[in-house]
């Protein structure tokens, strides 16, 4: 039996089972698995650490061409309202005569706030660290232009009606004005395009100034021309005149008259009190007052006096006194002649004189 048995086994053809993977290989396959994904994830991770980076970069760079836009813009919009003021002035100066007195005051002052409030403006821009020195620099030209501004108008309003005026007094100014735009060309424009330039931006344009450079508004010539017709204008240098309005002597208030005698005290602090009217539509200074007393013998005693401002229409009212009287002239009669003015640009005198007879009697 064990023989056929054995026989029977040999003789039996073997089954083949499947072969079996080795320990080695089944361990390896996690571990492929493993490494697959740590390398997917790092791929990843790279990717999106790569995005970000791209991104805030992006941003960072986007944000610094919004600051030089932004600040660009502001320097832009003051240079532009500028340049519109400079347009009006130069109307001004080429045709004056358009304008009455009044608007000409209202329009120089407006022109001078105006470009006042450009400076403002102007200072309080917030520039980019990088151009922190081009900031003063435009900042300062707008400030003094707007000092230009106020010098103009307070030369041109100080001499209407004078045609004796130099127009060099004007064309000095001229620095107020131009200079600003040379100093802006050169310490801001050309200096501003190269930091862009450095800081890789290059959409941003910087904005040029070179209206006064090249604007004639300073122009000798044309500035003569313009005091030529501001001097020949009643209606800009306005109607000048003062008048004689009343004469009281003191101490006691007595009022002379133009016709007859008044008697008079003859005391040691004899003086008059002198009434002016402004009959014009332009404030007047420094008017002078001037009364002669000539006594009987010849003798003439002069005085004066000096009436600071009088606004128009106004009266004002100044003392005239010193008169050192003369024996002689006691208990005689006196003329008196007090002259007020004339203003510069009177045309009108004949009310500017007054005389008067006195007798001058001791209490």
């Amino acid at each position: 039996m064990d023989f056929f048995d054995d026989d029977a086994t040999s003789q039996a053809p073997a089954r083949e089972l499947p072969a079996s993977p080795s320990p080695s290989r089944r361990r390896s396959n996690p571990r492929r698995t493993r490494i697959q994904r740590i390398v997917i994830l790092a791929a990843i991770l790279f990717v999106v650490v790569f995005a970000m980076a791209w991104w805030a970069r992006s941003c960072q760079q986007n944000r610094k061409v919004a600051s030089y836009r932004t600040y660009f813009e502001g320097v832009s919009a003051a240079i532009s309202d500028s340049a519109a003021l400079g347009k009006q002035l130069d109307q001004i100066v080429a045709s004056p005569t358009k304008f009455s007195r009044k608007q000409l005051t209202a329009k120089l002052a407006e022109l001078s706030a105006k470009q006042n409030e450009i400076a403002v403006r102007a200072d309080r821009l917030k520039p980019p660290t990088t151009l922190t020195a081009e900031q003063a620099v435009f900042a300062e030209g707008m400030k003094v232009r707007a000092d230009g501004y106020k010098l103009f108008e307070t030369t041109l309003l100080g001499n209407l009606g004078k045609k004796t005026v130099s127009p060099a007094k004007l064309a000095a100014l001229a620095g107020y004005f131009s200079g600003p735009d040379a100093y802006y060309t050169s310490r801001v424009y050309t200096p501003a395009r190269n930091t862009l330039s450095e800081q890789g931006v290059t959409d941003v344009p910087v904005p040029t100034s070179t209206y006064y450079l090249t604007a004639k508004t300073f122009d000798p010539a044309r500035l003569a021309q313009m005091m030529d017709s501001v001097g020949s204008s009643t209606k800009l240098a306005g109607v000048h005149g003062v008048g004689l309005v009343s004469v009281i002597a003191q101490p006691g208030d007595i009022t002379l008259k133009a016709t007859g005698t008044t008697n008079v005290p003859a005391t040691a602090d004899l003086s008059f009190d002198v009434k002016v009217q402004n009959q014009g539509d332009v404030t007047e200074q420094n008017v002078v007052v001037a009364a002669a007393l000539k006594v009987p013998g010849g003798t003439v005693l002069n005085q004066s006096a000096t009436i600071g401002t009088i606004a128009s229409g106004q009266t004002q009212s100044v003392t005239v006194q010193g008169f050192a009287i003369p024996a002689e002239a006691l208990s005689k009669i006196s003329t008196l002649t007090v002259t007020v003015g004339p203003v510069p640009g009177e045309r009108v005198k004949t009310n500017n004189t007054g005389r008067f007879k006195i007798l001058l009697q001791l209490q």
